[in-house]
Formats: structure tokens, C-alpha cells, sequence
């Protein structure tokens, strides 16, 4: 058995301050807070929601900028020793700054306060885009001391194909931080649980909870931080309330289904790699969306 905790945080959408910078600087108080929280429970792996350090934060693409963490930073090194104090990996997604490039990245920390890498958002919105922010191209799993895991974020959720890279990769387990809220729980109910069962993995979900003054309705940030299982199931779910959501794993338990392409109980992972016939999947290749956008 291989049996790990993982937690996902989940801040109040709400932060102190007058400046940009103050409430930067309360977002990642808060964060911290919740993440102590995550690892007195015993959590061997903690997701934060996207850009937990500049969401909500009152900025403009002219100051955005301003708000970047650097890789080698102030920040970088608090979240390091966090993970190596606590014996915890973390998931840290920011806006960086690499140079004079934007990026909305997260920072993947093992329990040893080694920075393991950096997964660049692929499906940067359109207005991420309009304020400098330049998306990633590529889908890393990175060995933790738990397993292998792989990052998508917000946007990256609305197509099927960032999970089932992710899992071709080889992780065991997707963390998807982000800020959804026009799906409502369609996405959580519905899409969340798809990816889950479609590739046989683990998905760590983090957003943002409700103001403590404020009642949720549809339309605002939908909450709902935790867990899913390989099979669907939500084992870990933070509603609408700050929080953290955590669930206790097997990441060495075999997912079986019955009669899937043969006859009896057998390994699903193996079995869907087995049956998959990526050479008929020619309108998923570049060339292919080239020339139909041409």
C-alpha cells in the first residue's frame, strides 16, 4: 500500500488591505494559515488554488507585472521551507516572472524544499493573453516522493485533452488549482469526475472559497475544493467555505473494471492504454487544426 494524504486549500476570495501589494501580501498570510492546517492533518501533498498570490488583488495589466514572483524569490523560499519544515509537497501556482515574461506557472515544491519544476499554463484565456501573460506548451509529470504528479490549471480543465496527456505522461495524480465559476458545479459534478474516470487518476481540486460576509450564489467562485478517486467517486469535498479538503489515498491500489475489453476483473490503466488507437486520432494533431483554421 501506498497510502497518502492529499489536501487541497481553499482561502476565502476576500483579502485586507488598500494597495495591490497589501493584499498580495494577505493572500499568501492566509494561505500559509490554511497550509499549517493541511499539514497538521498529516497532508503529504497540498494544492493551492491559481495565482493564490495576486487573485483578487486590485491590479491592471500596467501593474500586473509588478505583482510577479520570481522563481529564485522571497516567496519561493517561504514555500521551500514551509515543505521541508512540514515534510510536505506542495503545489504553489503564481503569476511569475521569468525576465519580461509573464507566466501564469505553478511552482511544484518536494517535501524537501527542492523546487522539482514548473508547469506553464497551456490554455492561457484570452484576456491572460491581452495583459502579457505567455501560456506553456508542455505537459510534465514530476516525481514526488509520494508519486507522480501532474498540473493543469482553470482553462486547461475545459478540453479533455491536458488530462489525458498528463496521464499518457505517467501521473498518478492531476492537482488542478483555479478560479472556475461561470460552469457553477457542472464542472465539479460532471467534468471534474469524467476526467477522473476517463484516465483512472487522482484529481486534487483547489479554488476559492466564499467571503466570510457574503452569502454564495451561482455565478461566484464555486468552491468546492478536494478530492475524486479513479472511479468518480468524490472522496473529499470543501463546499463553499474556507477550508481544506483532504482525503487519505491508495496511489498502489489497482483500479479494476469488469468486462472493460476482456472477460473478468482487469487493470483499467492497462487495459485503456492497450485498447487506445492514437493512429486514427489525426484531428487531434497540429496540422490537422492548422489546415481545417486555414
Amino acid at each position: 500500500m501506498r497510502e497518502v494524504m492529499l489536501a487541497a486549500v481553499q482561502p476565502p476570495n476576500q483579502r485586507a488591505g488598500a494597495t495591490a501589494a497589501d493584499q498580495t501580501t494577505d493572500n499568501i498570510r492566509i494561505a500559509f494559515a490554511w497550509m499549517q492546517t493541511a499539514a497538521e492533518r498529516g497532508a503529504r501533498l497540498i494544492c493551492l488554488p491559481e495565482t493564490f498570490t495576486t487573485t483578487g488583488a486590485e491590479k491592471d495589466p500596467m501593474t500586473a507585472g509588478e505583482l510577479g514572483e520570481e522563481e529564485g524569490g522571497a516567496l519561493a523560499a517561504q514555500l521551500s521551507e514551509f515543505a521541508r519544515a512540514n515534510r510536505v509537497n506542495v503545489i504553489a501556482p503564481v503569476l511569475g516572472r521569468y525576465g519580461e515574461t509573464l507566466r501564469n506557472v505553478a511552482w511544484v515544491i518536494a517535501a524537501d524544499g527542492t523546487l522539482v519544476g514548473r508547469y506553464f499554463k497551456v490554455h492561457c484565456t484570452r484576456g491572460e493573453r491581452r495583459s502579457g501573460i505567455v501560456p506553456g506548451d508542455d505537459w510534465p509529470v514530476f516525481t514526488l516522493d509520494i508519486g507522480r504528479v501532474g498540473v493543469m490549471i482553470c482553462h486547461d480543465n475545459n478540453w479533455p485533452e491536458p488530462a489525458r496527456c498528463l496521464t499518457l505522461n505517467g501521473a498518478e495524480i492531476i492537482a488542478w488549482p483555479h478560479v472556475q465559476s461561470g460552469w457553477g458545479d457542472i464542472v465539479w459534478d460532471i467534468t471534474l469526475r469524467s476526467r477522473a474516470i476517463d484516465n483512472g487518476v487522482f484529481l486534487l481540486s483547489s479554488c476559492y472559497g466564499v467571503a466570510d460576509d457574503r452569502a454564495w450564489r451561482p455565478g461566484m467562485m464555486m468552491g468546492r475544493s478536494g478530492v475524486v478517486g479513479p472511479d468518480g467517486t468524490v472522496l473529499a469535498d470543501a463546499g463553499r467555505l474556507p477550508g481544506v479538503a483532504s482525503a487519505v489515498v491508495d496511489l498502489d491500489r489497482t483500479l479494476l473494471k469488469h468486462d472493460f475489453s476482456e472477460t473478468g476483473d482487469r487493470d483499467f490503466r492497462t487495459e485503456m492504454r492497450v485498447d487506445r488507437r492514437p493512429e486514427t486520432y489525426a484531428a487531434l494533431t497540429r496540422d490537422a487544426y492548422l489546415a481545417e483554421r486555414d
